[in-house]
């Protein structure tokens, strides 16, 4: 739709005047806002703005897609864990076993880095939602009087203590069982010892694991790994890699000096 208008002078400025047979068709009315840009040597571009994302809606947005990249990565993990575990080979680099480790180990950095990435835009968003913390807890006077007058109060145990077991199969693999003691309970989590497959959880119990699962570690094998994983975050549907190789090695070294 194309009209030919008069520009008029009102109060120093000029004025168009544009008829609805223009605005009609872009939807602009009264209020909206426009973008307004010289085009020489004789024409304006009106421009009407469209809505605007949020800062909040886009790092909602920004966050969504970095965990659909971290889920994408983690199943691109257990392919090819899958390959290396079974000696089935399907990709190029994976029949050569240290070069297959390179490669797992660059997916969980990956992966990691994508944990870190998608934390930051977290604190970012809280940022713009809540505002810094404006003031800082501190302990009352009164409070830190009465810590002070009984010095010999035991300290509240917030570490989480872990521990690893190798539990023989009849298909001469069994499981690793991993046991944990935090703020008065213990939990007992199950994995196949071949591919490291978390299996269901049971319920937490009260006290040390050593009393609540005696049973179930009676005749199991202590284990020890160089770094601990976190069981709810890392581990809900199978050990990482090099945790399941770590726990293998010392299984298979242990069957060899029996």
């Amino acid at each position: 739709m194309r009209e030919t208008v008069k520009v008029r002078s009102v109060a120093g400025s000029l004025v168009v005047s544009l008829p609805q047979s223009v605005l009609e068709p872009v939807g602009l009315k009264e209020g909206d806002r426009v973008i307004v840009e010289a085009a020489p040597p004789r024409r304006l571009v009106i421009t009407k703005e469209g809505k605007t994302m949020t800062s909040t809606q886009q790092l909602e947005m920004e966050i969504d897609l970095l965990e659909k990249k971290k889920t994408a990565t983690e199943s691109d993990l257990r392919y090819k864990a899958r390959q290396y575990n079974d000696n089935m080979p399907c990709e190029p680099g994976m029949e050569d076993n240290d070069v297959a480790f390179l490669m797992l180990m660059s997916i969980e950095r990956d992966r990691d880095r994508l944990d870190v990435e998608i934390a930051e835009k977290r604190m970012e968003l809280y940022s713009i939602q809540a505002g810094e913390v404006s003031e800082v807890a501190t302990i009352p006077e009164d409070a830190q009087t009465e810590q002070s007058i009984a010095p010999d109060a035991p300290p509240e145990k917030f570490k989480t203590e872990q521990a690893w077991f190798h539990l023989p199969g009849k298909d001469g693999k069994g499981q690793f069982l991993a046991l944990a003691n935090a703020k008065g309970s213990c939990s007992l989590r199950r994995f196949e010892a071949g591919d490291g497959a978390a299996l269901p959880k049971g319920k937490n119990r009260s006290g040390d694991y050593r009393d609540s699962f005696l049973k179930e570690i009676e005749h199991a094998t202590p284990l020890t790994i160089t770094r601990q994983p976190n069981l709810e975050r890392d581990c809900k549907k199978r050990l990482p890699l090099p945790t399941l190789q770590e726990l293998q090695k010392q299984v298979a070294s242990l069957a060899a000096e029996a």
